[in-house]
């Protein structure tokens, strides 16, 4: 070994005259005009070699440099690459040959001879390709015996032996911790195959998802004798019972192989169904290989990326236009199965934001180097780069967590997009109470240079719907949501004492005022998950965004009949509103909700007397002429009195408009709910509600019969009813 490495290193190239393994060994140089010899023999007491005669000084490089060397064999390049290869298995055929170069001084070898020193260098350090399929199990069991949760299987071809030895059939393996990091991710994988290049051409197959950064994490593979329907059908199932957890269902993508297709079809008992969808840049590549024409390629793919099905047909009659008539045929036969390939189609929006099946591909271009190595050395590969990847976006995890970020870069920088563009939609309100709005998107020209015209969209905030279809297909937000579903304003109620241009009364606190708690001391439902916000005034001394209702509902008040004008007829608030939502239990508080004036203390200095007066006329009457008053006001000074409670109550039994998403407790003023975070709006869209109401959508007996409202009062107002 080390006469090769000189010979090669100083450029002396030589040649074996005689060579007799037990007699003797005889080289000369490689060029005939040199007399350089030299003779060795072998002992036979103690068996090694001795030079016995050397012929002059070897100087043949002084003359000339061939840019061959009989020396420079594959096995002594091989043994030159054993420690290179251990670091970079993915090391091209190229690079190794530029990296020889520098190291023999200007030998220049042949591709071939290359890659059979890879291939040389790889059996040095993993054994052979036989060896390889033989250690799988030794070392599954190896990478188990650290891994708990571990799940492989090793499968041989039965009864199939060759030289005393089984013959490799099938073989699975998924890490615990993909699949428990599969939990937390959208339930979406990709799976693909890849062929191994080597001694055995056998086929690797994958499943892969994404994390919320679209970070790429392997969940289970599989090496396979071919790729076939027995091959893909006992992969997905495995998949199926150790990846997928019983009760949920998940989307896969995948080309349409009839071993997937009919895995698919199948159902596996205490399991959630699968859902297929076909990989877009199959059936693109389908339509390209049958009529040939590129721009078809990226045509199908953009049809299929529509999520409106008129703006699908506009693109398909492009893609019917463009091809001819056997590919339009091919085409029809795509329509029975839409919802496999269209976003427009796809109800369930199954593929969130995956297309195609790039995920799989991704993966399978990072084992590009190492396709042709043992199939035990790539499945070391893939354990080592698996624990590298967790240990890389473990630290940058806690990176974020300790900079108090909330979203990953991705996910974030999606919710800004959508809130900048946001900014520049109209909104109409049409629904209060379900959160139906119209949004009116404007057109422009997009960056590349496509030119989009405008569009109206409806957006449902109950049930998370837009009709730009966005929601139901990515399972995120898009730019027509964000506007509605921000903070509520919910007014301080230290603002309704101190605020500007309110009466100043000496008051004392009733026993509605104070908040109850439950039996073990836990605060009601209504006001969990409320989050108070600073008080907001116009600048010109108007109200909070919680009052804005009734600025309104006082605008429809009708002095000469002490009745609400609404656009359907008249409506007034009646002894029947005061007796069963209060149940007389209020001394007129005013406007700021919790206090009442000392003048009603003489009244219940007998309650005996105090019984027998008609509190409810009083405070009717009392709310009438307040609201009088209110209606005729010229400057902000005169605010709204009366029985504030009382006029909540009414309107959310009976009008839809103000109405909270779910009934407070009526001493609980002070968390109604009002959908809105802008306050240049909530005018406009209460206006535009009252405007709309129509008979049917007025509750007229909502204390009776099925449509009542359960009113959730306080134990004061029902403590001594027995």
């Amino acid at each position: 070994m080390d006469n090769l490495v000189f010979a090669v290193i100083r450029k002396r190239p030589y040649k074996v005259l005689h060579s007799y393994a037990e007699h003797c060994y005889t080289v000369v140089c490689e060029k005939e005009s040199f007399s350089w010899r030299v003779c060795a023999r072998k002992q036979k007491v103690t068996g090694k070699w001795n030079i016995t005669k050397v012929v002059g000084p070897h100087n043949c490089a002084d003359h000339e440099l061939r840019m061959k060397h009989p020396q420079l064999t594959s096995t002594l390049i091989a043994k030159w690459l054993m420690a290179i290869l251990q670091l970079e298995p993915k090391m091209k055929v190229r690079i190794i040959i530029r990296t020889v170069e520098e190291l023999d001084g200007g030998y220049v070898i042949s591709y071939g001879k290359t890659w059979r020193a890879k291939q040389r260098a790889w059996k040095m350090i993993y054994a052979d390709w036989e060896a390889g399929y033989e250690q799988l199990p030794v070392l599954f069991n190896a990478i188990k015996a650290v891994n708990p949760g571990m799940h492989y299987e090793y499968i041989p071809k039965p009864n199939e032996w060759k030289d005393g030895r089984q013959i490799f059939f099938h073989a699975f393996l998924c890490f615990p911790q993909c699949v428990e990091a599969f939990r937390h991710c959208r339930p979406i994988f990709s799976i693909n195959g890849t062929f191994l290049i080597g001694k055995y051409r056998s086929k690797l197959l994958i499943a892969i998802s994404c994390d919320t950064n679209n970070n790429l994490f392997p969940l289970a593979f599989a090496l396979v004798e071919r790729e076939n329907n027995d091959g893909w059908g006992w992969f997905l199932r495995l998949v199926w019972l150790h990846v997928v957890e019983p009760d949920r269902e998940v989307g896969i993508i995948s080309d349409k192989h009839q071993g997937i297709l009919n895995t698919m079809r199948e159902q596996i008992e205490g399991y959630a169904p699968l859902h297929h969808r076909c990989c877009t840049r199959h059936l693109a590549e389908n339509l390209l290989r049958k009529d040939g024409v590129k721009d078809n390629f990226e045509l199908l793919q953009d049809a299929a990326r529509q999520l409106e099905d008129r703006y699908f047909q506009r693109k398909l009659e492009q893609v019917r236009t463009a091809t001819n008539a056997k590919r339009r045929q091919w085409l029809t036969g795509l329509m029975r199965d839409l919802d496999k390939w269209t976003r427009a189609h796809d109800v369930g929006g199954w593929r969130y934001k995956f297309q195609c099946s790039n995920m799989a591909k991704s993966f399978n271009k990072l084992l590009l180097g190492i396709h042709g190595m043992p199939v035990n050395t790539i499945i070391q590969f893939t354990f080592y780069k698996l624990i590298a990847w967790f240990n890389d976006r473990h630290i940058y995890a806690l990176r974020l967590q300790s900079a108090g970020e909330k979203w990953p870069p991705r996910p974030k920088k999606h919710l800004e997009k959508a809130k900048e563009r946001a900014a520049t939609h109209e909104v109409i309100c049409f629904d209060l109470g379900i959160g139906t709005y119209q949004v009116e998107q404007r057109g422009g020209t997009t960056s590349d240079s496509e030119v989009r015209e405008s569009r109206i969209h409806v957006v449902v905030l109950r049930d998370f719907t837009c009709t730009c279809g966005k929601p139901r297909q990515y399972h995120f937000l898009c730019s027509h949501l964000p506007p509605y579903d921000g903070l509520k304003y919910i007014a301080d109620p230290a603002y309704r004492w101190n605020k500007r241009q309110s009466r100043k009364m000496t008051r004392h606190r009733m026993v509605m005022d104070r908040i109850p708690q439950g039996v073990d001391g836990a605060i009601p439902p209504a006001r969990l998950g409320v989050q108070p916000h600073p008080p907001r005034m116009s600048h010109s001394g108007g109200r909070g965004a919680g009052n804005n209702v009734y600025v309104l509902i006082e605008f429809l008040w009708r002095p000469e009949t002490h009745t609400f004008h609404l656009p359907f007829g008249e409506m007034a608030v009646t002894l029947e509103d005061c007796l069963d939502p209060t149940l007389l239990r209020l001394l007129f508080p005013n406007a700021t909700g919790d206090t009442a004036s000392w003048m009603w203390i003489h009244c219940l200095t007998d309650w005996n007397q105090a019984g027998q007066y008609s509190w409810g006329s009083a405070i009717l009457g009392f709310l009438y002429r307040q609201l009088c008053e209110a209606c005729r006001r010229s400057t902000f000074s005169a605010s709204l009195g009366g029985c504030m409670y009382l006029l909540q109550l009414w309107m959310w039994a009976h009008l839809p408009a103000g109405r909270p998403e779910v009934l407070s407790h009526p001493y609980l003023w002070d968390q109604v709910k009002v959908p809105h975070s802008r306050l240049e709006r909530a005018c406009c869209d209460f206006t535009n509600e009252l405007d709309m109401l129509t008979t049917s959508s007025v509750s007229w007996e909502p204390y009776v019969g099925e449509g009542a409202l359960a009113f959730s009062l306080s134990t004061v107002c029902s403590s001594d009813d027995d």
